[in-house]
């Protein structure tokens, strides 16, 4: 019965891992990508490396393709065209609404210091604003 409960699970976890869109556990793309209200469609890659073909959509689209990710698989990363401007959530950019490197303010604390995000990049450190508040602080990778 133990084994029976255990396997079950497992099962159950490993589904809520690969269950949450973008790239399942080897790098291949799962589902549509994500599109902004903007309409910036993030450019994804069926494997773990992009075939020329996909390099080249990926370029053509203004994008840069780079590792990214502890697992280092080809990411075409595009700029947003509001990058760096001034917000106060995330309603204002066509990604995600920042709290600028050299703010001072914390979380839960009102601030002006929100900025566009500068591309479609998923990885690095960041706090999000939200209704011109600072949120917690999240590492990606």
């Amino acid at each position: 019965m133990r084994a029976l409960l255990a396997g079950a699970t497992a099962m159950i976890l490993l589904g809520a891992c690969t269950g949450m869109g973008g790239t399942d556990m080897d790098g291949a793309a799962e589902g549509p990508a994500p599109m902004a209200a903007s309409g910036h469609e993030k450019i994804r890659f069926e494997g773990k490396r992009a075939t020329k073909a996909e390099r080249a959509a990926c370029e053509a689209a203004g994008g840069e393709v780079g590792p990214g990710g502890m697992l280092g698989y080809d990411q075409c990363v595009r700029p947003y065209a509001d990058a760096g401007q001034a917000c106060k959530g995330t309603e204002d950019c066509e990604g995600r609404c920042l709290l600028s490197a050299d703010s001072d303010d914390e979380m839960g604390q009102p601030t002006e210091d929100g900025i566009c995000q500068a591309n479609d990049s998923p990885f690095g450190c960041y706090s999000e604003v939200n209704d011109g508040m600072a949120q917690y602080t999240i590492c990606v990778d």
